[in-house]
């Protein structure tokens, strides 16, 4: 097969003439101009055009190795509480994030494919780290955007079913396609709005550099977003996806230095093309700089082959990254699907960091 018939490229074809849900209409703000949604720096959006280049100008990629899950299922507590902060990978950008006694899920992926098609797309290279049946009782599910890899209706459906009293929280425009699943608690939040949650916590939609489509017809006519789950212990970080723009030093502004934050590493390959919206490890030590995070862990990588980066390139380049911008490997991890991280706690004083690399 050529490599311009791959079937990202086909899946693409058929859904420029898809169905979606109806749009999102409100009052125009400085990021929504009635229609459609835009970035803080608004960037030009890559048209089928330049789509098309990139598919025919592919190189041969070395096909991805399906991996093992974990040998064992992490042990998950039922809560934790206190200033205790547990993340476990589960895959892709899904994470259940522990904290204060509620527990919370992001961007939850557990299909065999993302795609608006169950026997065509980009497939799964690595179980995920925990079944739906071995998470522990879900509160809150945080859904940053509706691309097929962070908007699974078939996840959803599977949760909906074990957690229906769970309040599911996304972006303006994405809560008609959310309920469809079966959740009756959906919020759609704009940019800098907050929610409050239990145990003294503040949920804030923050704005991040992406995009949004189902289809090729509804292109940005829901909100993309990150979350920031504001802590007497220090502030969490998802961003969910993202290029890197102003939004981290702006969020790192709003609520301080980062105890936690998801940075994702992979799907940035060709650059000309994903740039914009997909940071690669490079971008990704940066972010990590500029939040003043203390502790970082790489999401959106390894899971599901979805640009042209090779398969182990996201980690490999993050390492590289990490020495070039002088990050302690450490604070900035690189998890398999099941790996499980007791998040340190907040310094009391933490040290601030040159945004730029220092010379050798």
């Amino acid at each position: 097969m050529p490599r311009a018939l791959r079937p990202t490229w086909l899946i693409n074809l058929m859904t420029l003439a898809g169905c979606h849900r109806a749009p999102y209409r409100g009052p125009a703000s400085s990021h929504f101009d009635g229609r459609r949604f835009r970035n803080l720096e608004p960037k030009p959006h890559k048209n089928l055009r330049a789509f098309l280049r990139w598919q025919f100008s592919r190189e041969k990629q070395a096909p991805w190795i399906d991996q093992p899950g974990p040998a064992t299922a992490p042990e998950v507590p039922v809560r934790v509480q206190g200033d205790e902060l547990r993340v476990t990978y589960i895959n892709h950008a899904t994470l259940l994030i522990q904290h204060r006694g509620l527990n919370i899920l992001t961007d939850p992926v557990w299909s065999q494919r993302v795609s608006p098609f169950s026997f065509l797309g980009p497939r799964r290279h690595h179980p995920p780290g925990l079944g739906l049946d071995q998470l522990p009782p879900i509160d809150l599910i945080l859904v940053s955007h509706n691309h097929y890899d962070h908007l699974d209706l078939e996840s959803l459906r599977g949760l909906a079913e074990r957690f229906p009293q769970a309040t599911v929280v996304s972006g303006l425009g994405n809560g008609p396609l959310i309920r469809e699943t079966g959740f009756k608690q959906v919020i759609e939040l704009d940019w800098w709005q907050e929610l409050p949650l239990s145990g003294d916590l503040k949920l804030h939609a923050v704005p991040v550099q992406h995009w949004s489509a189902r289809t090729r017809s509804d292109t940005n006519e829901t909100l993309w977003m990150g979350f920031v789950i504001e802590s007497p212990d220090g502030p969490v970080l998802f961003p969910g996806d993202t290029g890197l723009g102003p939004e981290f030093r702006l969020i790192r502004e709003r609520f301080g230095p980062m105890r936690f934050a998801a940075l994702p590493i992979g799907a940035y390959a060709p650059r000309w093309f994903m740039r914009d919206n997909h940071m690669n490890p490079d971008d990704a030590a940066q972010a990590h700089r500029q939040l003043e995070a203390q502790s970082s862990l790489a999401i959106h990588f390894g899971t599901f082959n979805l640009t042209d980066e090779g398969q182990f390139a996201p980690p490999r380049d993050l390492a590289k990254a990490l020495a070039d911008w002088q990050v302690d490997a450490d604070s900035f991890r690189v998890p398999t699907p099941g790996y499980q991280w007791r998040i340190p706690r907040l310094a009391d004083t933490p040290v601030r960091m040159d945004p730029r690399p220092q010379e050798a």
